[in-house]
């Protein structure tokens, strides 16, 4: 048999527990602890389903990201081939004007 003194710390008799403070104060001691818990409990709940929601926005943009990044390297793909295009076609240009002007009769003033 263990006997405590004081501090409503429990004694145990014959494998039970009797406790020396009064049930008032024990039931608020309990109460008080059982709340501290239940907040703690929520505040992580809370940190834990605000970080499920920052991935998923992140996971999110960067999808967004991704895209935007295929569509403008598709974009200028396609701007660097009518560039070409266009090169092509101005350099054609200028050799039928230099056969047109090789061909053309010169004019004299």
């Amino acid at each position: 048999m263990e006997r405590s003194t004081g501090g409503g710390v429990a004694e145990v008799v014959s494998g039970t527990r009797h406790y020396s403070s009064p049930n008032r104060i024990l039931v608020r001691s309990f109460r008080l602890s059982r709340d501290q818990w239940k907040e703690k409990h929520h505040v992580v709940q809370a940190d834990l389903e605000q970080t499920r929601q920052l991935a998923a926005e992140r996971g999110a943009s960067r999808e967004r990201w991704r895209e935007k990044c295929e569509t403008t390297t598709a974009r200028a793909e396609a701007a660097e081939a009518l560039a070409a295009q266009r090169l092509a076609e101005l350099e054609q240009a200028r050799v039928r004007l230099a056969e047109l002007e090789a061909g053309a009769p010169k004019k004299t003033h």
